[in-house]
């Protein structure tokens, strides 16, 4: 079993984080962590929204009745109250796990908040920071058909000039997170294996990202790196998580 730590033999040629970062608190972290529940005006509107959905020629919207709510879900739900007791619980499901996701990026950002830069951040690392921000905004502007001087002014708001110069500011970003990530990793002995990455391919391959495992490989180095810089944040959050307050 292989195990990765993204160091300077990466696309992005990583220094050692040692070098100019010094980490912060990052373990004991407390941040508030936010619930949901469902309003019955929320409720309300779901209700509606699924009344209007039957309505009939007229525009009237049926009643729902118990009768009605077991006939269109075809006996999974024998009453009204049954149905709107799952759908309360999926509602609330959707609104924790977005709840969630904002609690480990929050985490996240205390610990990168918590560590100090103690030295410039070479010139090429923060250039290729900025390159690989055109780039991502390149692709997804093929992906859209649209050029990327169109696709930056219509989809974004900012002329090309206002976007490079965004994408200048965003790499001292990007490599003090970077630099961040590592040294957590490195101090904590978080590694990302053969196993993780192939197990990532497949999920790509599941939801239909890709046909196939080699049809992801042929996108290149960068993108197998950038792969594995994601698993590695992600197990980084999970263990800020573990070990917060």
């Amino acid at each position: 079993m292989t195990a990765f730590i993204l160091t300077a033999c990466s696309s992005d040629n990583i220094p050692d984080p040692d070098d100019y970062i010094k980490l912060g608190q990052y373990k004991g972290l407390h941040v508030e962590r936010s619930s949901y529940e469902v309003s019955e005006e929320e409720m309300q509107d779901e209700l509606d929204m699924l009344a209007n959905a039957y309505a009939g020629d007229d525009g009237k919207a049926p009643e729902l009745t118990d009768e009605f709510i077991n006939r269109i879900s075809a006996g999974g739900y024998k009453d009204l109250e049954s149905y709107k007791a799952a759908l309360k619980d999926e509602m609330k499901a959707e609104y924790d796990e977005f709840y969630e996701l904002q609690y480990y990026e929050d985490l996240w950002n205390l610990a990168v908040d918590n560590a100090t830069v103690i030295k410039e951040f070479p010139a090429d690392y923060l250039r290729s920071k900025t390159e690989r921000s055109v780039i991502a905004a390149q692709k997804y502007a093929q992906s859209l058909d649209m050029s990327f001087e169109d696709f930056v002014d219509q989809k974004m708001g900012l002329t090309v000039e206002e976007f490079n110069r965004q994408a200048i500011e965003y790499a001292e970003t990007a490599a003090k997170e970077s630099m961040v990530l590592q040294a957590i990793a490195r101090a904590e002995n978080i590694t990302v294996t053969d196993e993780d990455v192939k197990k990532a391919i497949d999920e790509y391959v599941e939801l239909g990202a890709f046909e196939s495992e080699e049809a992801f490989r042929k996108e290149g180095p960068e993108r197998l790196e950038e792969l594995k810089e994601y698993i590695l944040t992600s197990k980084v959050q999970d263990f800020l998580a573990q070990n917060a307050e």
